[in-house]
């Protein structure tokens, strides 16, 4: 194993061996539907840290993260009171499908998520490709591909580090034109 970074080996030996306790601590938080995302995230975070030779307890470390990220998504959600909830009922709504500007922005998304993905090493960008997109469990790819859950876990943190590096690097950058969409043309009928 002497292809692995130290950040690598440190991960393997200091970081996985308390899975458990970290899937335990997001169930108690979002619920067991959610922990292995919220886990993985915090994996990425973790493996993304450039200082990691100073943490002193990465249990306590990553079960920190995982707490914080679980705040994060709840600041996030939508929390609306009841009262205002029931007066709600009286209204007649309008239809909550996305409208075409949301569903085109959601597709534009889907296309960069599927290239920064192809960019990967491939068994980390299949691995990631299989979690996310095709939504499996870790424990069904790990099957799958016939490796290890640890390795499993390793792959999808080391890609959602990448992914997320990837795209804060993209979004700093400015935009100098607009991109040019290509115009349909028409053939002549002969």
């Amino acid at each position: 194993m002497s292809w692995l970074r130290d950040i690598d080996r440190w991960f393997l030996s200091e970081v996985l061996p308390h899975a458990s306790a970290y899937r335990a601590r997001a169930a108690r938080f979002c619920g067991r539907d959610e922990a292995d995302d919220l886990v993985q995230e915090a994996y990425a975070r973790v493996l993304d840290s450039n200082d990691f030779r100073s943490i002193q307890s990465p249990r306590g470390f990553v079960l920190t993260i995982v707490r914080n990220l679980a705040l994060e998504r709840l600041r996030r959600a939508n929390v609306v009171r009841i009262d205002y909830l029931a007066s709600l009922e009286v209204l007649d709504l309008v239809d909550p499908s996305p409208d075409a500007f949301t569903v085109s922005s959601d597709r534009s998304e889907l296309r960069q998520l599927l290239l920064l993905i192809e960019q990967l090493p491939p068994q980390c960008g299949r691995v990631l490709h299989m979690r996310k997109i095709q939504g499996m469990s870790p424990v069904q790819i790990a099957e799958a591909l016939s490796i290890s859950l640890s390795t499993v876990e390793k792959h999808i943190a080391k890609g959602l580090a990448l992914v997320t590096r990837a795209r804060r690097d993209d979004s700093a950058r400015p935009e100098v034109t607009c991109p040019k969409i290509p115009v349909p043309t028409r053939r002549a009928s002969t």
